[in-house]
């Protein structure tokens, strides 16, 4: 028999027939053994008591079902002290006792349900030749062996949603293999301390400044160096700062935000909306400080107005009322010819369709509406004898922190960073802190970065903003983390990015996503990328591959 046709069918078997029909492939094969050992005793027996026929779906071929109907023998047990008397010839290599399916099918339907679930698995398996119910698959997922996790050495810890605001669990990723290695279903210190107990090589703990992973650490691995996110770190003092801010953003208003061009030209329509939530922001502000002074609780306000606890307590901290964000207006696509369209205003033009042909025959690409609303901003300014008044974009605690984070600033953002900083002393301090400190987490002078966060903290926690001492307070209670973040290669960047794989695979089980089943997905689905294989990152085990401070 030709080569080809002994291709289709797994090592052990010989075909007898290959029936093609509506159904599918359906291929007659034997066993090609002259006997099979007992399951029990091992005996080998060449006793042949009878023969049956098992059907096993296969692979597809072309897209078609295939069936193998292999005809397979029952021997009798010569051995006098073996229970069995009869037993069946194993299929080894090709399908399990009792299995209606080869194992090479299990195999494409197990990457199939872990990589997809069960309904978008069941359904590319159909589509592929291998009909199958969603249900079937999750059982198989729950059937297959957990993967061979060995022990980290560097581990990334943090927080996931399985309910977000009700359920979170635990991740845990191998930095070096860049791969998951372990999922629990809450996130306590005592799970998380007996799972590192369970793996005891692990000598750096990446983590957030969470205080339950901290605790857990310090139990289950108390000689492994903990190392506090860069990123965390300067999201902690941005918020921090955001709030001081807060404070004086009557001040900050009067900063226009950088990069602003084009003509202010208003939409009626939103600035009405944009009067009425200030308004109604101005209105809780006042009632929520009118209660305060009469000595009303903060739980006591927020069930009186209607409102959560925490807005009640933002509330109080502020001087003045809150503004809601706006998204700063950036250039426009009409700003290039707006000049343009000015030039044929005073040329006598009022029609706004031959302004926007004109405009679009000189490379304006966008809409009409644009065209239409700067041309009603000039009508309304002509009608009424005066320009409309609409206020550039002005800076707000938001876009200020981003500016003071940022890598690089042209000169109008620096301009409004240096009008920041001459608005009050407590801005200035606070601007200045971090920017100190984003200098500190972007140094790469190793030596000098304890010294330097040192007399950061020794700045910071006597700057008088009560905000910044407290940050300081809890820097110190970390400090020995914050110093190894700033100086280790290490942080939550794979950690986040596996977190987000996790959403991806909840999201496709919504409805199914059983912590059991997530994790079996998620875990077996986690291979090492690329980069990781291609470049793998010595283990430590020598004085060469050891980071600094570690020894």
């Amino acid at each position: 028999m030709d080569w080809e046709l002994r291709s289709l069918v797994p090592d052990g078997l010989r075909i007898g027939a290959i029936i093609t029909g509506e159904g599918g492939v359906s291929i007659e094969a034997t066993t090609t053994g002259d006997g099979a050992p007992c399951p029990e005793c091992g005996c080998t027996s060449r006793s042949v008591h009878r023969h049956r026929e098992r059907a096993l779906s296969d692979l597809p071929c072309m897209g078609r079902p295939v069936r193998l109907l292999v005809r397979v023998r029952h021997f009798r047990c010569l051995s006098p002290l073996c229970p069995r008397k009869v037993f069946c010839e194993r299929l080894g290599g090709v399908a399990a006792p009792r299995a209606r399916r080869t194992d090479r099918q299990g195999r494409v339907l197990l990457a199939i349900a872990h990589e997809s679930g069960g309904e978008a698995g069941a359904r590319l398996a159909r589509d592929s030749g291998m009909p199958i119910s969603p249900d079937t698959l999750l059982r198989i997922i729950r059937r297959s062996a957990s993967p061979d996790v060995s022990n980290p050495v560097a581990l990334g810890v943090d927080d996931w949603a399985l309910r977000k605001g009700r359920t979170y669990g635990t991740i845990m990723v191998d930095l070096h293999r860049h791969r998951p290695v372990g999922l629990l279903p809450d996130r306590s210190a005592g799970s998380f301390a007996e799972w590192l107990v369970a793996h005891p090589d692990v000598r750096i703990i990446s983590r957030d400044r969470g205080g339950e992973y901290a605790e857990g650490g310090r139990l289950g691995a108390p000689r492994a160096v903990q190392v506090a996110d860069r990123f965390h770190l300067l999201k902690n003092l941005g918020e921090v700062v955001e709030r001081i801010m807060r404070r004086h953003a009557d001040r900050l208003a009067r900063v226009p935000a950088p990069g602003c061009q084009g003509m202010p030209w208003p939409r009626r329509d939103r600035a009405a909306s944009r009067e009425r939530t200030r308004s109604e922001m101005r209105d809780r502000y006042e009632s929520i400080q009118e209660l305060s002074r009469r000595g009303m609780s903060k739980s006591a306000i927020a069930r009186a107005l209607g409102v959560h606890r925490h807005t009640v307590q933002k509330y109080m901290a502020l001087e003045t009322a809150p503004q809601r964000r706006h998204r700063t207006r950036g250039r426009s696509i009409l700003a290039t010819h707006e000049a343009y369209i000015l030039e044929r205003w005073r040329q006598g033009c009022r029609n706004a369709m031959q302004l926007w042909r004109e405009v679009t025959a000189r490379g304006y690409r966008g809409g009409y509406g644009s065209v239409a609303r700067l041309v009603a901003h000039l009508r309304a300014s002509e009608n009424t004898g005066c320009r409309p008044s609409q206020p550039w974009p002005r800076l707000t605690p938001e876009r200020s922190v981003g500016l003071l984070l940022a890598h690089e600033r042209d000169k109008q953002e620096q301009a409004s960073i240096d009008d920041l900083k001459a608005l009050h002393p407590e801005l200035c301090e606070s601007a200045a802190a971090l920017e100190g400190f984003a200098r500190l987490v972007r140094s790469e002078e190793g030596e000098e970065t304890e010294r330097g966060l040192h007399r950061w903290m020794a700045a910071a926690g006597g700057s008088g903003a009560p905000e910044l001492e407290a940050f300081v307070v809890k820097l110190r209670q970390d400090v020995g983390a914050v110093l190894a973040g700033l100086t280790l290669p290490y942080s939550q960047g794979q950690v986040e990015g596996q977190v987000n794989r996790l959403k991806l695979i909840k999201r496709q089980m919504f409805g199914r996503a059983n912590f059991d089943l997530l994790r079996e997905r998620f875990l077996n689905t986690g291979g090492a990328s690329r980069r990781a294989r291609d470049h793998p990152v010595p283990i430590f085990g020598s004085t060469e591959s050891a980071p600094v401070g570690i020894s």
